[in-house]
């Protein structure tokens, strides 16, 4: 087995995902299944959308996100709902992006 070098950081950042996989499934895990994990469920999103993520999340505190993980991941439950919703109302037309520019209040 090789050895790896890796920033303190990057040591947390695995530390922590091991820690929450193990706490899912009640197994133990390694760095490699954090990093199998990190790679499987990763989403990449422009750096102009995660900076207003950030500033948003910074600015409304009051809201409860304290991080842009927990953000980004209640929108994603909004926007399922939301967009279910539309569907079952017929609202929803299938590849119909929506952006802030295109939404309708």
């Amino acid at each position: 087995m090789k050895t790896l070098k890796i920033s303190d950081e990057a040591h947390s950042k695995l530390t922590s995902v091991v820690g929450r996989l193990m706490a899912e499934t009640g197994k133990m895990k390694t760095y490699s299944d954090a990093i199998e994990t990190i790679l499987y469920r990763s989403v990449v999103l422009s750096p102009d959308l995660l900076n207003e993520v950030e500033s948003f999340v910074k600015e409304n505190s009051e809201l409860g996100h304290t991080i842009k993980e927990e953000f980004i991941q209640d929108a994603i439950r909004s926007g399922l709902t939301n967009l279910s919703k539309a569907d079952n109302s017929g609202e929803f037309r299938k590849g119909r992006r929506y952006s802030k520019h295109s939404a309708k209040a």
